[in-house]
């Protein structure tokens, strides 16, 4: 009976953990009284791969608040990233060479300008609301390449 029980208890330890929404790169502080929730997102991008910890198609999600990207680049090209502010990546409009999303029609939040093989890139959002946003490598070419993701506050 002990072992039926600590096995089950197992079980739900686990199905609570893998249903969680919050990342362990999570901090909450008080400022002036007020919490503030401080996550950090890590992507790592190379030819033609983007990598995004937490990974929301894992079911792991940032809460609104202080948002920290870093990003390295584990490539052998240059890659930058920008943040949109909706959820949309999908056919965005392009440069009039083809090759870039044309940045003066999108709602940008910041950007890690680019970055050659093996540096690392920080990003400060300081107040971002829940909802979804997209990431997009904006250097000639890869976005066409796929080099997309998603993050996900709620």
């Amino acid at each position: 009976m002990r072992k039926i029980i600590l096995l089950i208890s197992s079980v739900l330890i686990i199905s609570i953990m893998a249903c969680s929404s919050t990342t362990e790169d999570e901090t909450v502080v008080q400022d002036n009284g007020v919490e503030i929730t401080k996550s950090n997102v890590s992507v790592s991008m190379k030819e033609w791969d983007v990598n995004v910890d937490p990974n929301y198609k894992m079911g792991k999600h940032i809460k609104p608040g202080q948002l920290t990207l870093t990003l390295v680049n584990e490539g052998m090209l240059e890659h930058n990233l920008v943040l949109l502010n909706n959820a949309v990546h999908e056919d965005l409009a392009l440069t009039s060479e083809g090759t870039m999303a044309d940045e003066s029609k999108l709602d940008i939040l910041g950007k890690i300008e680019g970055l050659q093989p093996g540096e690392t890139g920080e990003l400060v959002i300081e107040d971002l609301p829940a909802g979804t946003y997209a990431c997009i490598c904006n250097t000639a070419g890869h976005y066409s390449e796929g080099m997309v993701y998603k993050i996900i506050s709620r």
